[in-house]
C-alpha cells in the first residue's frame, strides 16, 4: 500500500542552488597570461634587433676594379666607436667589380671609411654613410675611382 503521495525508495536529488552573490570569472585574470607573453615577445624582438648579426655589404668598384690591389674598410658606429674593420688584398689581376663583405654588426647607422690602394693612382680614401638593417647594402665606389685624384695641397 501507498501512503498519500509518499514513495518508497531513494529521494530525487535536490535542484542546484544558484548563488547570486558569486561574481563571474574576471576577464582580467584571463588576459594576464596573454599580456605577459606579448610583453616578453616585444622585449625579445627589441633585444634581437640590438644584437650583432650578419650584414651584407656590396662595394661596387666598377670598371676600375682591376687596378685595385688592396681595400680597407672600417665601420664606425653612430657613437664614433670603431665597430668592425677589414682588409682585403687582391692579386695581380686586381679586385672583382663587386666586392662582398659580411660583417657581424647590429642594425643601425654607420659611417664607412674606405681606403683603396690602386696601381695607378695610389691610395684613394672615401667615406659613406649607410644604414644596415639585415638586407643587402650597396655602396657605389666606381665614381670615386673614375674621377681624377685630388691635387696635392702645397704649403
Amino acid at each position: 500500500m501507498e501512503n498519500d503521495g509518499e514513495r518508497s525508495g531513494p529521494e530525487p536529488p535536490a535542484p542546484p542552488v544558484l548563488d547570486l552573490t558569486a561574481s563571474p570569472p574576471r576577464p582580467r585574470k584571463k588576459l594576464l597570461p596573454i599580456l605577459f607573453l606579448a610583453g616578453g615577445a616585444l622585449l625579445a624582438s627589441y633585444l634581437a634587433s640590438k644584437s650583432p648579426r650578419d650584414q651584407h655589404v656590396s662595394l661596387v668598384l666598377g670598371p676600375a676594379a682591376p687596378e685595385i690591389t688592396q681595400l680597407e674598410i672600417q665601420y664606425v658606429a653612430a657613437d664614433g666607436d670603431l665597430a668592425r674593420a677589414a682588409r682585403m688584398t687582391f692579386g695581380t689581376t686586381g679586385a672583382p667589380r663587386v666586392v662582398s663583405h659580411e660583417p657581424q654588426l647590429a642594425d643601425g647607422d654607420y659611417r664607412l671609411r674606405i681606403d683603396l690602394d690602386t696601381s695607378r693612382q695610389g691610395r684613394r680614401s672615401v667615406e659613406r654613410r649607410v644604414t644596415l638593417g639585415g638586407g643587402t647594402t650597396q655602396v657605389d665606389l666606381a665614381t670615386v675611382l673614375l674621377s681624377p685624384p685630388p691635387a696635392p695641397i702645397s704649403p
